[in-house]
């Protein structure tokens, strides 16, 4: 090659390479200052809010239009106008309800102006109650009638302040409940012993604690309990959903995830036999008893042939042998589409 061709080849080269090297320094039409924010506040209720602020690099000025945001998120102040060259501001608070724990949320802005791309700011953060009940703000237990069951909540003051529980409010009687120091001001067990007497079935009552704490004077508890008798199932009552007939006919895959599975118990059975029938014609029962004798597992599937589509709602009857429960009925629903 003569010492033109070198040239003309060495100058290519240098194009490439500034052509590349422009293309990384290139910025964005609108540049984030700062794309994201985390935060950590300790009591639900405490602000947050923050500035973003993004710089106008392209040639016009810039006009925003719609903003969207993941809940609780709010935008009360945005640059409506941006000059070349200028930076505006969005402003954001979180605002209610508040999830306890970690957070993520966006902030997406898009721009009337063609061809100028939308901006996106991310928020992230953690919220820690004053006073956190663990694992949760409830208690959710079952036993058999005649049988006691307790349980318990851990509660963590996050506060400066010492906490105090000063006071227990709840009308039930179906359980009793007792308060243990583990730290004083700082930890406290609730327990919750469910007793196994009254009338069987399912309760929701509140448990207030009175507290030391300005901020959060009253913590509610919720407590969820059940009493089953000696012969129960699991679940109470079969849901079927929205089953798409013309799929469940052609897709075997999907008739076998779709059967529905219930258990029934007999506490300290030995030989407990359950026989079942429906009033619903599409569903093929199969009974299948444990080894050890002490429940049942009934399959409920579907008979592609016989659905009709609209709603449903029928029962499955179970027979035991168990004197004292003969008989029982389960409702069963769904939609045929």
């Amino acid at each position: 090659m003569n010492l033109r061709g070198w040239s003309l080849s060495l100058s290519a080269v240098l194009l490439s390479l500034g052509a590349v090297v422009g293309a990384e320094k290139a910025e964005p039409q609108v540049g984030l200052l700062e794309p994201s924010y985390h935060f950590q506040i300790i009591g639900i209720s405490e602000p947050v809010e923050h500035v973003f602020q993004f710089r106008n690099n392209s040639k016009e000025t810039i006009e925003a239009g719609g903003i969207k945001v993941t809940p609780p998120l709010q935008v009360p102040n945005i640059s409506a106008r941006v000059l070349p060259g200028e930076l505006g501001m969005l402003r954001f608070r979180l605002g209610e309800p508040r999830p306890v724990g970690e957070y993520e949320g966006l902030i997406e802005v898009d721009f009337k102006n063609p061809g100028i791309s939308n901006i996106t700011f991310e928020v992230t953060g953690t919220i820690i109650p004053l006073i956190e009940a663990k694992p949760f703000p409830a208690f959710f237990v079952s036993t058999g009638r005649g049988k006691s069951k307790e349980t318990s909540i851990q509660l963590i003051n996050h506060d400066k302040e010492p906490l105090e529980i000063t006071g227990i409010e709840c009308p039930s009687t179906r359980f009793s409940l007792r308060l243990e120091t583990n730290q004083l001001g700082e930890r406290y067990t609730l327990f919750l012993k469910l007793k196994g007497e009254g009338k069987p079935g399912r309760a929701s009552d509140p448990i207030t604690l009175h507290t030391s704490n300005k901020k959060e004077p009253v913590l509610l508890i919720g407590a969820n309990t059940f009493i089953h008798g000696r012969v129960h199932t699991f679940p109470e009552d079969l849901d079927f959903g929205t089953i798409d007939a013309a799929r469940v006919r052609t897709n075997d895959a999907l008739r076998k995830t779709l059967t529905q599975v219930l258990m029934v118990y007999q506490d300290a059975g030995t030989n407990f036999q359950v026989t079942a029938k429906t009033d619903l014609p599409f569903l093929h029962i199969l009974e299948q008893p444990s080894k050890t004798g002490e429940q049942v597992q009934i399959e409920l599937a579907l008979e592609p042939r016989g659905l009709r589509a609209g709603d449903f709602q029928g029962h499955l009857q179970l027979q035991t042998n168990d004197p004292d429960f003969p008989t029982i009925e389960i409702a069963v629903r769904g939609r045929v589409q």
